[in-house]
């Protein structure tokens, strides 16, 4: 695969999984021409970003594209979508959106597309492979950060001009005359990935449990982002019993995991004897070869008796 030489100026496009990261996207590539890369989908690895097929154009982002990283203004502007911790300084565009609707369409996804299968809950405790909702949005704190431009899923739904007049300023660049598909278009192309638009299913499917526990962990950060919070009669004691069983699962998942990679070190050791072994034998095979082609070609006068402790080489 060929690799890029162009230094590039990494911009990120982050948020926690399901917050609008593709509809972003989809705004950048279809009213700014701009093509978006993933963390997730390099060149060389065999990962799968279901996003990418939201996406007109959805190039791998190559392999070497950290070594070329460059805070010159001449560097190529690079838009990379990720959903781990910040890292660096470089700028970013953060979409949020409302915590429930998020928590809810990410367990939904877990289910069609994941190989792992958490509950709602731990998807609210954060036992899941990004972290807790909030957890994100503190890690990042968008409001305060350097060099980073807050959006709102739901703002980019609703008035997405005035999006991209924000976007356009702070990348500094014009948009162009571009159409953004409607969401039953994106529904239509990716069903799966494109579940809803607008998610309250959390008004009649979590339990009350579900619904304290949410708030006890994440209404600090909804309401630093001024999001309502749901009402529950309970206190989320009853979803307790439920995150004990998580705990147990996790940990068995984490001992055989450490099973297997005891199993593989073994495995490992024993391959490198195997073949230890078969080198020797192959040295021993080829010496007795050269011993027995040695004393017949003297017995029959075609080499010459040797004095010494003469080398005898196969080429």
């Amino acid at each position: 695969m060929a690799e890029l030489t162009t230094r590039l100026r990494p911009v990120w496009l982050a948020s926690y999984p399901r917050s609008g990261n593709t509809f972003l996207r989809i705004i950048l590539q279809n009213m700014f021409r701009l093509p978006t890369y993933s963390l997730y989908r390099v060149e060389g690895t065999e990962a799968y970003d279901p996003s990418a097929d939201a996406l007109d154009e959805a190039p791998y982002l190559p392999r070497n594209w950290r070594e070329l990283i460059s805070e010159s203004p001449d560097a190529k502007l690079t838009l990379i979508k990720t959903h781990d911790a910040p890292e660096g300084q470089a700028p970013a565009i953060y979409v949020v959106r409302d915590g429930r609707g998020t928590v809810d369409s990410y367990f939904h996804y877990h289910k069609k597309f994941a190989f792992e299968q958490p509950s709602l809950t731990e998807i609210i405790a954060g036992a899941c492979q990004f972290g807790s909702w909030s957890e994100h949005y503190l890690a990042w704190r968008p409001q305060t950060r350097p060099n980073t431009l807050l959006l709102r899923y739901e703002d980019l739904v609703a008035q997405p001009a005035e999006a991209i007049s924000r976007i356009a300023a702070f990348l500094k660049v014009e948009p162009s005359e571009g159409r953004l598909p409607t969401f039953d278009e994106l529904k239509t192309r990716l069903p799966a990935f494109f579940r809803r638009g607008q998610n309250e299913d959390y008004l009649t499917q979590w339990t009350p449990g579900q619904i304290a526990f949410f708030n006890h962990l994440h209404s600090q950060v909804m309401a630093e982002l001024g999001y309502p919070i749901t009402p529950s009669a309970e206190s989320g004691e009853s979803v307790l019993a439920e995150l004990a069983k998580s705990a147990a699962r996790l940990h068995k998942l984490y001992l055989e995991q450490l099973k297997l990679q005891g199993s593989a070190v073994a495995a490992h050791k024993q391959v490198t004897h195997l073949s230890e072994q078969l080198a020797a034998r192959t040295l021993e095979r080829q010496e007795l070869l050269c011993h027995r082609w040695t004393r017949l070609g003297i017995a029959l006068r075609l080499m010459p008796k040797a004095t010494g402790n003469p080398v005898i080489g196969l080429s």
